[in-house]
C-alpha cells in the first residue's frame, strides 16, 4: 500500500533537515522494493518558499486550499517563528481541516506550534524545545509536554525536538510503517547525520522508539507516559495488553521494581513538576492534565512526596532555589502562604 506523505512548507525551513527527511523516505522506498511512499508538498500559496539558506527556494506542488485528500501523513517542519499572520493562519486552518482524515501529523522543531494552534495536540503529549514550550500553553492549554524525550507519539501526533529532529522523526515513521530492518538500513546509509544512530539502530541497539512493539510492561510504561490524565487503573492497563491484573502486576514489579500504582504516580508527579516549573498554567489545570485529580489531591500528594505544596514548589523553582533535597525526600522548610486549607487524607493505590 502506497502512503502519500505531504510536507507543509514554511518560510526558513532548514534545508539539511528537509533533505534528510526526503532522503530517508527515498531510501526506505528503495530498500523495501515496493515503493511504499509517495512524497509531495504544499504551502500557503504558490509563491516560492525561502529556506534558511538564502540561495535556495522551494516551490510547493499544491496550495493548502486545493491539496489532494489522499494523504496518509502530514509533516510540519521547523521554520520561521510562528507569528499568526495570514500565511500561518492558513496553515493552521489547513491542519484543523485535514487532521481528522489523515493517519498521522508529524512535527519537528516549532512545527508543533501549528498543530497546537489547530487543536491537534489537545489532550495529547508532545516534546518541544524550551523556546517552543513557552508558547504551547497559550496556543493550546491542554497540551502536555514530555520533558525527558526528544521523540514522542501520542495519538495521531508525532513530535521531535533537538539536533537532527527531522531525521529522527523520519526514521521513527519508517520503523512504524516498514519495520526495524528497513529503518536500520536507512540509518546506516545516512551514517553520522544522526548522532545517536548507533545507539538506536546499531548491532548493540535496544528496541527502536516504536510504540507498537516491546514487551507488555514496556507498552504499559509508554502508554502511561503518553496519557497521564487517562484512566490508568491496573484493570484498564491489563486489558490494553491482554493480561490479567494479577499477571501484569507481577510482571511489572519483576521488571521495574515498582508496582503499577507507584509508577503511575511517579509519572504524574513528574508531569506536574514540569508544568509548575514552566509557570504557564493554573495549579487546578495542572492537577487535571497530569492526572492527579483535584487541586486538593495534588496538594496532598506534593506535601507527602516533596514536603511542600505545589505553589511553594513553583515559587522555589521559579526563583532558582535549590530543590533537590525536596525531590529526594527532604522537605523544603517553608510555610505555604497561598494554600492554607487543611490537607485531606488521601490514599494512593
Amino acid at each position: 500500500m502506497k502512503r502519500m506523505i505531504m510536507i507543509v512548507l514554511r518560510s526558513n525551513c532548514g534545508m539539511l533537515e528537509m533533505a534528510s527527511v526526503m532522503e530517508s523516505l527515498r531510501y526506505a522506498s528503495e530498500i523495501s522494493g515496493d515503493r511504499p511512499y509517495g512524497l509531495t508538498t504544499c504551502a500557503a500559496g504558490y509563491d516560492a518558499v525561502q529556506t534558511e539558506e538564502p540561495w535556495i527556494r522551494f516551490s510547493a506542488v499544491y496550495n493548502v486550499v486545493n491539496a489532494p485528500p489522499e494523504v496518509d501523513t502530514l509533516i510540519v517542519p521547523d521554520g520561521s517563528p510562528v507569528t499568526l499572520q495570514d500565511h500561518d493562519l492558513r496553515i493552521i486552518e489547513f491542519l484543523a481541516r485535514r487532521t481528522p482524515n489523515v493517519r498521522r501529523v508529524a512535527t519537528f522543531g516549532n512545527g508543533v506550534l501549528f498543530a497546537a494552534a489547530a487543536g491537534v495536540t489537545r489532550g495529547h503529549t508532545v516534546v518541544a524545545d524550551a523556546n517552543v514550550q513557552a508558547r504551547l500553553a497559550t496556543l493550546c492549554s491542554q497540551t502536555i509536554v514530555e520533558p525527558h524525550s526528544n521523540l514522542h507519539k501520542s495519538g495521531k501526533i508525532w513530535s521531535a525536538r533537538g539536533a537532527s529532529a527531522g531525521l529522527a522523526l523520519a526514521l521513527a515513521l519508517i520503523d512504524e510503517d516498514l519495520g526495524r530492518d528497513v529503518a536500520a538500513e536507512v540509518a546506516r546509509r545516512l551514517g553520522s547525520r544522526l548522532a545517536d544512530a548507533e545507539m538506536r539502530y546499531g548491532a548493540r541497539a535496544g528496541r527502536l522508539p516504536s510504540f507498537d512493539a516491546g514487551s507488555p510492561v514496556e507498552r504499559v510504561q509508554e502508554w502511561v507516559m503518553a496519557n497521564p490524565s487517562s484512566d490508568l487503573s491496573v484493570g484498564k492497563l491489563a486489558d490494553m495488553v491482554a493480561m490479567s491484573e494479577k499477571t501484569l502486576s507481577r510482571a511489572f514489579k519483576q521488571k521495574t521494581g515498582h508496582t503499577v500504582g507507584e509508577y503511575v504516580l511517579t509519572v504524574r508527579l513528574g508531569y506536574a513538576c514540569e508544568m509548575l516549573k514552566a509557570g504557564e498554567r493554573k495549579i487546578k489545570d495542572i492537577a487535571r492534565l497530569s492526572g492527579l485529580g483535584s487541586q486538593t489531591n495534588m496538594r496532598q500528594l506534593f506535601m507527602t512526596r516533596f514536603g511542600c505544596s505545589p505553589s511553594i514548589y513553583r515559587e522555589a523553582t521559579g526563583l532558582h532555589v535549590e530543590v533537590d533535597r525536596a525531590l529526594t525526600g527532604d522537605p523544603i522548610d517553608r510555610v505555604d502562604r497561598t494554600e492554607d486549607e487543611a490537607p485531606p487524607l488521601l490514599t494512593v493505590a
